[in-house]
């Protein structure tokens, strides 16, 4: 049996390549797509955005940006600045965000804010389309001026254009001065 030691040497690298190569490659992708490992992080940032002619039109701030290179990008204490003719427009702070791979859509989580000139609106998880400065969510929501405060479920907001459609459930309490 030691005569032939050598055979069974070369069925063992036979059957241990053949066992290697047949491991599925799309197994191990998979894996590694499922983490979450981010690819650079930065504290106490401001990025500001320009139109075409180089008018500023919006800015962004925050404490904490976590980035990842193919999923959502985590933002702490984000408060975004939209901008019109350079003069600030809309104020957004939240809790937290989320921004899109492509920086083109941004998710307000937890409490949210926005201020326009002598309005405030509190509400709570904001989807914001950026490049058309469209808002949304379903969520509660208190607009609260100098005349009274209005409350409703679900809202959007066409910013450019200083527009804010209430969708359902809707109350107002105003004071005439």
């Amino acid at each position: 049996m030691l005569k032939h030691w050598w055979i069974i040497l070369v069925s063992l690298v036979f059957v241990t390549t053949w066992l290697v190569r047949s491991v599925d490659d799309k197994s191990i992708i998979i894996i590694e797509n499922n983490l979450k490992i981010p690819d650079y992080t930065l504290k106490n940032f401001e990025t500001i955005r320009m139109d075409e002619f180089g008018k500023l039109k919006s800015k962004l701030t925050a404490t904490d940006m976590i980035h990842y290179p193919d999923i959502n990008t985590n933002i702490v204490d984000p408060i975004m600045v939209f901008y019109q003719d350079n003069n600030p427009l809309w104020t957004v702070k939240a809790d937290n965000s989320e921004v899109s791979p492509k920086a083109d859509q941004i998710w307000l989580l937890g409490n949210t804010s926005l201020q326009h000139k002598a309005i405030k609106i509190i509400s709570k998880d904001l989807w914001i389309k950026i490049d058309t400065e469209y808002a949304y969510t379903n969520a509660l929501t208190t607009i609260i001026s100098k005349f009274g405060e209005t409350k409703s479920k679900g809202m959007q907001i066409f910013m450019q254009i200083e527009q804010i459609e209430l969708f359902s459930k809707v109350r107002g309490h105003y004071v005439l001065q």
